[in-house]
């Protein structure tokens, strides 16, 4: 799945190209992944990219939005000719020609470049959304882990009264968003803190450490364009990420702690992968 870093790099590519550019047409291939009028998009100038949380957000100058979420296995490609940027999850769309089998939704620009929605799972989605709605769409979304207004004393705030594992707490968007399991498993590392401690058993220096341990994988993901865990694409310019090549934990089951040496070990928390060491994280 697309966390945090990768749908910072979407945005960043996707601004760099698109702003000021206009959408002359829009196909639709599947009604469940696009929800609104597509007229109050076409023909009129984009002015920005931006991101909350895991949601994309494409500004017109019209005062009408695009909130885009990749899910488990959205992109967004721009193709101008040759050239390929945009991101998501790593399939073999990124390089084979589209709209392809699983392009959902496709945006023709005026000037004959082209954006590519394409999940292959389905869970995506595309909403037109008028500014005035905004703080309703975003209404379940607490601030960025990277956002200033995450202090340690707000942090401390969301958990030190909840007894469930640390790793789900982390993972819950309506605490703090934007950490998705690869950073929260080399987060809980960094922090030397097991993915199993209950939140409430966290002392408020704990959570101030694990706090700065998330800002701190976050923004390297941020850094090298996120990750990209499939060997085959890891070299794909424009869309592939290389926060896979510095990881703590996550997929080295086996492997050496980076922080004392013992053997990672894998576990399932909550149904997902959880990469741990179970010497120094306690």
């Amino acid at each position: 799945m697309p966390e945090l870093p990768e749908v910072e790099t979407v945005a960043r590519q996707l601004r760099g190209v698109l702003v000021g550019r206009v959408i002359a047409a829009i196909t639709v291939s599947k009604a469940k992944s696009w929800l609104g009028d597509v007229s109050a998009v076409t023909m009129v100038p984009i002015t920005e990219i931006s991101r909350k949380s895991k949601i994309l957000r494409i500004h017109f100058v019209n005062h009408q939005n695009l909130l885009i979420h990749l899910k488990m296995s959205g992109q967004l490609i721009y193709v101008n000719g040759a050239q390929r940027l945009g991101g998501g999850h790593p399939t073999a769309d990124w390089i084979h020609e589209l709209p392809s089998k699983h392009t959902r939704v496709s945006f023709a620009m005026t000037d004959g470049t082209h954006l590519f929605f394409n999940d292959q799972r389905m869970f995506g989605w595309i909403r037109v959304v008028p500014d005035a709605e905004l703080a309703d769409a975003y209404k379940d979304l607490a601030p960025d882990v990277i956002d200033p207004a995450v202090t340690p004393e707000y942090f401390w705030s969301r958990i030190h009264t909840r007894s469930i594992p640390i790793k789900q707490l982390i993972m819950d968007n309506s605490i703090i968003a934007g950490v998705g399991n690869i950073y929260a498993c080399d987060a809980l590392n960094l922090a030397k803190i097991a993915p199993t401690r209950p939140g409430n058993a966290l002392t408020i220096e704990d959570s101030a450490r694990l706090l700065d341990a998330m800002k701190t994988v976050i923004h390297s993901g941020i850094e090298r364009g996120g990750a990209t865990a499939h060997g085959e694409y890891v070299n794909v310019a424009g869309l592939a990420g290389k926060y896979q090549d510095v990881m703590r934990v996550y997929s080295r089951q086996g492997e050496a702690c980076p922080n004392c040496g013992s053997i990672i070990e894998k576990t399932k928390l909550a149904g997902r992968g959880t990469y741990f060491c179970p010497q120094c994280q306690v």
